[in-house]
């Protein structure tokens, strides 16, 4: 939370902290980590509790903020990454409307060890699967 307030005054990034109704409890973020204003892409970045997997949440966040991204930040292409194994995360950027583009092997640095990331990129004129929750953007 403390890295989202500070970037969104600076326009490299904002996020949305997600809310349990019922409950109050956070359950969960998603944000844009970097913009490229020049190219108009961005990169987007999400967490959620377990305990609230597979209920297609995420898969609504995702294409709420990449409906912004495009109507209100004027983005052409949004990216995402994963981690190998991360099929769930898949699943909900592929629902949204991202493709797989290949793995970058050895990306990222954290925890101690080198990791791949799988990346998938959206384009403005990409829809999401037609069994999303929401619909495609108008």
């Amino acid at each position: 939370m403390n890295w989202m307030t500070k970037a969104h005054p600076t326009g490299k990034g904002c996020g949305w902290i997600m809310e349990d109704i019922a409950s109050k409890r956070v359950v969960g973020a998603i944000r844009y980590n970097w913009f490229a204003r020049k190219s108009k892409c961005g990169e987007i970045g999400y967490e959620l509790h377990p305990d609230f997997w597979g209920k297609g949440l995420m898969t609504e966040a995702v294409i709420a903020v990449a409906t912004c991204g495009y109507q209100l930040f004027g983005l052409n292409r949004i990216e995402a990454w994963t981690l190998p194994g991360n099929s769930g995360s898949d699943r909900v950027l592929e629902k949204a409307g991202f493709r797989y583009e290949g793995t970058l092997r050895q990306k990222g640095w954290f925890k101690g060890s080198y990791h791949d990331f799988r990346m998938f990129g959206r384009l403005a004129d990409d829809r999401p699967r037609e069994n999303s929750r929401l619909p495609a953007e108008q």
